[in-house]
């Protein structure tokens, strides 16, 4: 069936359609008389509002661009609920747009959320993302952006991240504490800006004890933690294991299952959502990066600036918030 408009209703009714429009909002110069035969045909004819005649009218749409690299079961459900959460109580929508990790397909994304007259912009960069130059076009127009969890150095919008550097090396003291001697530690894509400076915080921990022995493997996937545990854990007899992520840890996990190793006196530590370590092994500790905690931070944020409307005027100097 088609969709029936205001026109459409104007004319079974042989009135106006400013009448029509009028009588569904309630006006007062509408006669009570006329409101029910409007509210009755639209009710019997499925009429629905437009929503986006609506918006372009209030100059707002209520809805939200949320762009991410990919859809996973890792840490990414935790965020969009906590991006609902603000959402929701501001009476806002917001649909979600993965980029598959393409720097081409972001900057798709970017022009369908313009299109789309969103109020603002949730946006984790992909791994392919140098620079922030395709973002420019939204500083000029001035729709509001939070960039979280996956960044760049760039100065025109706020960044919500992770303070990587503090988690890795709590990570590292922790093996320490512990007596650790020989420690493996399982890093992501070796490319990441995240993964380098969670690398560098946790080896320069570990560093400090000549005695330890470490060795450091990237992994881009729990299947590829697997395949290359699969030769070191025949060769080599750690004590100590560090994993960056909860997708790493998943690799771990199965790798130590295998074996026969867990619930053994080797110590497991990873970065971690907070929800995955606690099904797989009681055992195993980890640093949260409370993935609800940055979706209703980045929403919060991205509320103010629409509210406020001046993105010359940051509230944050550094332009960085770090949970």
């Amino acid at each position: 069936m088609k969709r029936t408009t205001i026109k459409d209703l104007a004319k079974m009714l042989n009135i106006s359609t400013s009448t029509v429009s009028r009588a569904l909002k309630d006006h007062p110069d509408i006669s009570s008389s006329v409101k029910l035969k409007v509210k009755e045909a639209a009710e019997t004819f499925n009429y629905i509002p437009n929503d986006f005649a609506i918006s372009f009218r209030k100059n707002s749409s209520k809805v939200i661009g949320l762009i991410v690299p990919e859809i996973s079961m890792f840490f990414l459900p935790s965020i969009i609920n906590g991006i609902s959460s603000i959402l929701n109580k501001e009476g806002y929508r917001f649909f979600i747009l993965s980029s598959n990790d393409s720097f081409e397909t972001e900057k798709e994304h970017i022009e369908t959320c313009i299109n789309s007259r969103v109020d603002g912009i949730l946006i984790s960069l992909t791994n392919e993302t140098k620079n922030g130059e395709h973002l420019k076009k939204l500083k000029e127009m001035e729709i509001p952006v939070i960039i979280f969890d996956k960044t760049i150095p760039q100065q025109n919008f706020e960044s919500v991240i992770f303070d990587n550097i503090k988690t890795a090396e709590q990570c590292a003291e922790k093996l320490v504490d512990q007596g650790c001697k020989n420690i493996l530690a399982i890093f992501g894509d070796e490319n990441l800006e995240i993964t380098q400076s969670r690398l560098k915080s946790f080896e320069n921990k570990i560093r400090q004890f000549p005695s330890i022995r470490l060795k450091i493997i990237f992994c881009k996937s729990a299947d590829i933690v697997k395949q290359k545990l699969d030769l070191l854990l025949d060769d080599h007899s750690f004590d100590g294991f560090f994993a960056m992520s909860d997708e790493t840890l998943m690799g771990l996990h199965s790798s130590l299952i295998k074996r026969n190793l867990n619930n053994t006196n080797k110590k497991v530590i990873a970065i971690s959502e907070g929800t995955l370590p606690k099904y797989l092994d009681e055992t195993y500790e980890y640093q949260i990066n409370d993935g609800y905690k940055m979706g209703t931070f980045a929403a919060t944020k991205l509320m103010e600036k629409i509210k406020k409307l001046n993105p010359n005027s940051p509230t944050n100097p550094d332009n960085c918030y770090y949970l």
